[in-house]
């Protein structure tokens, strides 16, 4: 079954369904039929029973009745009528039944009120009987009136013919015409796999056609082009990401064999040799550096899944941001702790973690003048964390917001570009927030500084469990 095509599947399915319904019908026509011819019947019985009751009342002895009652049998010689006494003396009886008479009731029900039942006469076929007890002056008289259902079984026999033979015909028709139906309801199906075999990974720009867009199979096109566009995006993020890490790896590289190159066009002294082996080393740094970024990211696009478990968001803000300030020291900034920090409980990888507020405070280092002011800070709004970094930099235009945190972005080539720039930190601090259901988001002012605050859920330490309202809005640069 499973290796038939949709449209005879749908077919056949169509098909027994049908059948069924036929069946169904034909079964109920027949038997409804029936009864109505049985009920007819029995009225025309329990009509003649009432003409015999009328002459059975209307003798006044027991010659006169049987006058009345021989006349009546001779009106109606359709009918097969018997009188007997209680049951067993026969008082009259039609001409074709005078040898064999008509059987006792048997059927259940009073003989008083009448009683219906189907007999079987020898030489005369089935019959539909209806048998009551009359009493008169004379004796207790058991009238019964039968009539044959030679005509009632006719009918019948003609209306199941009709029935066997229209069935299968018209069983037949709508298969036909059930697999044509299909095959037309399914022709755009065929339209959109042609188009669909024609999009390849160098023409995802291609689009599936939609005939009508509100219909099933317009929301399957659109969900095809969905997709179709995030796979586009993807292989663009892709190309872009290896481009840029390619002009990224050739820079360093090309430097290192100028470098080499220029050094050993002919002889030099030893601290010349020193100092060039040194340069060649910071460059190594720098590309072990970018190496170790890219590895990262591509961890975290594989959904290499961390460690999570409960921490103390604010313990580990603490620990980071002290280790951080003999970095900030040395370049001459000042890096405080906003106190008091919201004890927030997040569920989270601690290393990860650590690493994005490192990359920040290391960020905020990298563009701060000399006697500036970095503040980390940590809130507890709804339900969420609000860790921040802020400092009093050279500050990053309101247009590069959207790219900020694209992999090897930098704001524009008059930026300070310390050494140990890699392009990469923002990318990582988005990509960690990201694998903890949360975001980054930014706010700075040319000139006057930066912040930046990762928000992910939390909920706070049962030991000091309060709402924490401080606010921190603005930029305090």
């Amino acid at each position: 079954m499973s290796r038939l095509s949709i449209r005879l599947r749908l077919t056949l399915w169509y098909g027994a369904v049908l059948a069924t319904v036929l069946a169904v019908f034909s079964v109920s026509v027949y038997l409804l039929m029936d009864r109505l011819l049985e009920s007819r019947t029995d009225q025309a019985l329990d009509h003649q029973m009432v003409v015999m009751e009328g002459q059975i009342s209307r003798a006044d002895n027991e010659r006169m009745l049987r006058d009345h009652l021989t006349w009546q049998f001779d009106q109606h010689p359709v009918y097969e009528m018997q009188v007997t006494e209680n049951g067993d003396n026969t008082w009259l009886r039609s001409e074709r039944i005078v040898d064999i008479g008509l059987p006792k009731s048997i059927a259940p029900g009073n003989l008083k009120e009448g009683v219906f039942e189907d007999v079987d006469l020898p030489l005369e076929g089935r019959h539909r009987m209806l048998s009551k007890e009359i009493a008169t002056p004379y004796a207790s008289l058991l009238v019964q009136i039968a009539h044959g259902s030679t005509q009632n079984d006719k009918h019948l026999g003609e209306l199941r013919e009709i029935l066997l033979f229209t069935g299968p015909a018209l069983l037949v028709c709508a298969l036909g015409c059930g697999y044509l139906l299909a095959r037309k309801a399914l022709a755009p199906v065929d339209r959109l796999a042609a188009e669909a075999d024609k999009i390849t990974a160098t023409r995802l720009d291609l689009r599936l056609d939609s005939l009508n867009p509100d219909d099933e199979l317009g929301r399957l096109t659109r969900t095809l082009n969905g997709m179709i566009a995030r796979l586009e995006r993807s292989f663009g993020e892709i190309q872009r990401f290896t481009a840029d890490a390619a002009h990224e790896l050739r820079t360093p590289l090309a430097a290192l064999r100028n470098e080499a190159e220029v050094t050993l066009r002919q002889g030099r002294e030893p601290q010349f040799y020193r100092h060039t082996l040194e340069n060649m080393l910071e460059e190594i740094d720098h590309l072990t550096r970018m190496t170790e970024n890219l590895l990262f990211l591509c961890r975290e696009d594989a959904a290499d899944k961390p460690s999570f478990a409960d921490l103390r968001l604010d313990d580990l803000a603490r620990g980071v941001t002290e280790h951080m300030r003999i970095v900030a020291n040395a370049d001459q900034l000042e890096l405080d702790l906003v106190e008091p920090l919201a004890p927030c409980i997040v569920h989270g990888d601690h290393d990860r973690l650590r690493r994005l507020l490192f990359n920040l405070i290391d960020n905020s280092v990298k563009y701060t003048p000399a006697e500036g002011r970095i503040r980390v800070g940590l809130d507890f709004r709804h339900g969420q964390a609000r860790l921040y970094v802020e400092d009093t930099g050279i500050g990053i235009a309101s247009e590069h917001f959207p790219n900020i945190f694209d992999r090897f972005y930098r704001v524009d080539s008059a930026r300070p570009r310390h050494s140990s720039a890699t392009g990469l930190g923002l990318a990582i601090c988005q990509s960690i927030a990201v694998a903890h259901e949360g975001d980054l988001e930014i706010e700075s002012q040319p000139g006057r500084g930066t912040r930046i605050t990762m928000v992910v859920p939390a909920t706070l330490a049962e030991s000091d469990r309060r709402v924490t309202t401080t606010a921190s809005t603005g930029l305090n640069v």
